[in-house]
């Protein structure tokens, strides 16, 4: 065997190598990712309904833009829940789960630009996911219309509203719930608003 094949060699064998002990540290740490986001899930969000009991009821007007959305959304809503502020309690976006979509409805002023939405949430999380789908797409194992996708919706730099379609199941609610979680507490720390 030439030099060059011999090194050709050793270079596939470390790569080879290389490559499985990224895949298993890559399964241990989405394992990781889902216990923290599991631990996060339960006590992270207030249902809407836990906070609807206690404050006043909404007007008729304040309901009927959301029952506007949801029929546009895809239908009755199969969940709603509030993400608050860790420390005041207060309410910084309303999660509003349908068969075929999430719609997140920000409730606090956030601009678009603080960190770590578009570095964390965007790019980590809602990439992640329509990065794994397209991979399951290239490899044939998932049809190109039921790729993760989604639409962030900005009003002069605020964040108005984020919608995700084919988000796949509640492992995938309950992570982008606590993760958006995290990131509007960081948020709204940096921007000095808490």
């Amino acid at each position: 065997m030439s030099e060059e094949a011999k090194r050709l060699a050793e270079v596939k064998e470390y790569l080879e190598r290389r490559l499985e002990e990224l895949r298993r540290e890559e399964t241990l740490l989405e394992e990781a990712l889902r216990l923290v986001n599991q631990a996060l899930s339960s006590t992270s969000f207030m249902r809407a309904s836990e906070l609807l009991q206690r404050t006043p009821q909404a007007t008729a007007a304040e309901a009927r833009p959301a029952a506007t959305a949801g029929a546009k959304a895809g239908g009755t809503p199969l969940e709603e829940a509030l993400i608050t502020s860790a420390t005041t309690g207060e309410q910084l976006a309303k999660v509003i789960v349908y068969p075929e979509s999430i719609e997140i409805v920000f409730t606090k002023e956030f601009s678009a630009g603080t960190p770590p939405f578009e570095s964390f949430f965007v790019r980590k999380v809602l990439e992640g996911y329509k990065r794994k789908d397209e991979d399951l797409v290239a490899r044939g194992e998932k049809s190109p219309d039921e790729v993760f996708e989604y639409e962030i919706v900005e009003d002069k730099g605020l964040l108005r509203k984020i919608i995700i379609r084919n988000y796949g199941d509640k492992r995938v609610v309950n992570e982008i719930k606590s993760t958006l979680r995290w990131t509007l507490n960081k948020m709204l720390a940096r921007s000095g608003q808490e």
